[in-house]
């Protein structure tokens, strides 16, 4: 494979989407009262040895490794060099949620960029620009900002009206964070269960990168995001794909199917 000088976020994403030909994500979120065999590593590698030719990306939701003290570090340790080693070219991107300003959203980055080695992470930026910045000082890595996001009671706080603007919320704080990075560094995450919010998102912001969860068990279609969120863009699928069987003879193989099922809804919004 030929050599890619990689510099930016959207680089690493288009390394990624191009190799495996896919937008898919894949949310490594292991809950022991799903999972059909105990170790979370073990289920991990599994999970990802079957689907690692098929997917873009994967996304460790950071809570569930959290709840399980030490063991769950260790298990997310091995799980990113897992990836790093079988899937080189796949997105990592952790599923963190951090949020804060000054030395503290400083400390985050470390973490994240240096310690675990992820390509980039979600945060928040209600702390206004602050609290994204020092991530940006890693200039080949990113952030994906909370925007947009798939539950239901999202809409409490995102669809409040800006009374200096007149725009709700969710797009005060995409065009905030979005013009920080010169790199391309920032993107968005927007679910699939708003689809006119993905469809304005994208009007107004053609090149930015959304991260898209929502689909499969919370019920976004994939088909219609695909055609509404356009090609910088990662589908995400947690309990729809690794808890696709909850057998311990099958469930890596399920995953695989589920993963295929996906890029196929995906590839009919495409044409």
């Amino acid at each position: 494979m030929t050599t890619v000088a990689v510099r930016r976020m959207s680089d690493w994403l288009d390394l990624a989407r191009l190799t495996s030909g896919s937008c898919v994500c894949v949310g490594l979120d292991p809950d022991p009262a799903k999972m059909p065999i105990d170790d979370v590593f073990d289920f991990n590698r599994a999970i990802i040895d079957a689907t690692q030719d098929l997917v873009a990306a994967y996304k460790p939701q950071f809570a569930f490794y959290e709840a399980m003290g030490r063991e769950g570090f260790n298990a997310l340790e091995k799980t990113i060099q897992h990836i790093r080693d079988v899937a080189p070219h796949a997105f990592v991107l952790a599923d963190a949620k951090r949020g804060d300003i000054g030395n503290t959203a400083e400390a985050y980055a470390k973490a994240m960029f240096e310690v675990w080695d992820v390509n980039a992470v979600t945060v928040y930026a209600y702390q206004g620009s602050e609290s994204v910045l020092p991530f940006l000082e890693y200039r080949d890595r990113g952030v994906f900002v909370v925007c947009r996001t798939s539950n239901p009671s999202s809409v409490e706080v995102q669809d409040i009206v800006d009374d200096r603007t007149g725009e709700m919320v969710y797009e005060v704080v995409a065009k905030q964070v979005v013009g920080l990075s010169e790199d391309t560094n920032v993107g968005l995450v927007v679910g699939a269960t708003f689809p006119h919010e993905l469809a304005s998102l994208r009007s107004s912001l053609p090149e930015t990168p959304f991260l898209i969860p929502g689909v499969g068990a919370q019920g976004g279609d994939a088909t219609e995001t695909a055609r509404l969120g356009g090609e910088n863009i990662l589908i995400n699928s947690s309990r729809g794909i690794i808890y696709a069987s909850q057998s311990a003879s099958d469930f890596e193989e399920a995953a695989r199917r589920a993963v295929d099922r996906l890029r196929s809804e995906i590839a009919l919004g495409r044409k």
